[in-house]
């Protein structure tokens, strides 16, 4: 996994209003521009922000892309996409939100 790629490019989508657009409107063409496996593409676009921090993304970061870009930028979503469905008992790491 290229981890800094990830990110830089979710930090980025927190704070350039341009990229959150482009991102939004077309987020094939815009991933184009990074050096990302397709898994990594598949979890940025389908905001797996579970996946993503397991895989070493800072959580600050994914708490960050899933604000400013998820399609439900709820807090309770947030925490509900950190949990599997499959395990709720498994940790979950939170920027910043009490479990």
């Amino acid at each position: 996994m290229s981890r800094n790629v990830v990110e830089k490019l979710l930090y980025q989508l927190c704070v350039d209003r341009s990229m959150k657009q482009r991102f939004k409107e077309d987020s094939d063409k815009l991933l184009e521009r990074y050096a990302l496996t397709e898994q990594e593409r598949h979890w940025v676009q389908n905001f797996d922000v579970a996946a993503l921090q397991k895989h070493g993304v800072h959580p600050m970061l994914t708490m960050g892309f899933w604000q400013e870009n998820a399609p439900n930028r709820s807090p309770v979503a947030y925490m509900k996409a950190l949990r599997p469905q499959s395990d709720a008992s498994e940790p979950v790491f939170s920027a910043a939100l009490k479990q």
